[in-house]
């Protein structure tokens, strides 16, 4: 500090810096951070400094905080009797940015385009929103019924031991999904395992999993695999629906089908 207020002096009256730095045997930038040692620095944090020494990378790093930080981070400093440029390195780093000289606050950026065109375009877009919002709204009732009535159907198909043996010798990839459809409580639960353990598999064997559905639920002339009511109950002596179309005549319970090749399969 006082070596500062030395250098003033003499640059005060008159002598070149080229003359003090010959004289002290440093360089011309040496002399001029030893001159402008104390610049952008409050004057309370100079009267603390007063009586300590201290290098000049102290001060230039204080000159990045402003008045109130660098009074506070000069305390600091003398209470912890280390007025080093690394302590002083550790308090700006520590420092709020809107405490901070050397960092600009960010400037807000201006609008694109026309305010009246963006307000317009926003409006159309929450009207599409909206009118996506109240067609989900009137449709969810009826899907989650058709969900419901096939979750079902699959469920009377599946409790048939015939039916379930046949389907997992031929297609048990099939077989696999409807197991997971009628022991899920809801669809998202089922799209979320689906995901999980299947992978790019998955998506072939759900592919195949609605053709199999639109096959055995097809639209067929008599529409007889279609209606949940016509495939009865599969576990009892009733009218049961053929997998591969069609109806059949009402079976003793245990017995197998007799129509062709199919039966047979299933017998074993």
């Amino acid at each position: 500090m006082q070596e500062h207020y030395m250098l003033r002096r003499a640059i005060d009256k008159g002598v070149s810096r080229e003359r003090l730095a010959r004289a002290f045997n440093v360089n011309l930038s040496t002399i001029n951070r030893r001159i402008n040692l104390l610049h952008g620095i409050c004057p309370k944090a100079v009267g603390l400094l007063q009586d300590h020494q201290f290098t000049p990378d102290v001060t230039r790093l204080l000159r990045k905080m402003k008045s109130a930080r660098q009074i506070e981070a000069v305390e600091l400093m003398i209470a912890a009797n280390t007025i080093t440029a690394a302590h002083a390195d550790a308090l700006l780093k520590a420092t709020p940015p809107e405490q901070r000289s050397d960092v600009q606050p960010p400037r807000p950026e201006e609008p694109k385009g026309d305010p009246l065109e963006q307000i317009v375009r926003l409006e159309k877009e929450m009207n599409q929103v909206q009118v996506k919002y109240k067609d989900a709204e009137e449709n969810y009732g009826s899907e989650l019924l058709n969900l419901v009535v096939a979750k079902g159907y699959l469920a009377r198909l599946v409790a048939n031991p015939a039916v379930k043996s046949y389907i997992g010798r031929h297609a048990p990839e099939i077989l696999e999904h409807f197991d997971l459809v009628v022991n899920t409580v809801s669809m998202e639960e089922a799209l979320q395992q689906q995901a999980a353990e299947a992978g790019n598999g998955g998506r072939d064997a759900g592919a195949s999993l609605a053709a199999y559905i639109a096959e055995t639920m097809g639209d067929g002339d008599d529409g007889a695999a279609t209606d949940p009511e016509t495939v009865g109950d599969l576990s009892g002596d009733t009218a049961v629906a053929d997998p591969v179309g069609g109806e059949r005549d009402a079976q003793p319970e245990g017995v197998a089908p007799d129509h062709g090749t199919v039966p047979a399969q299933v017998a074993e």
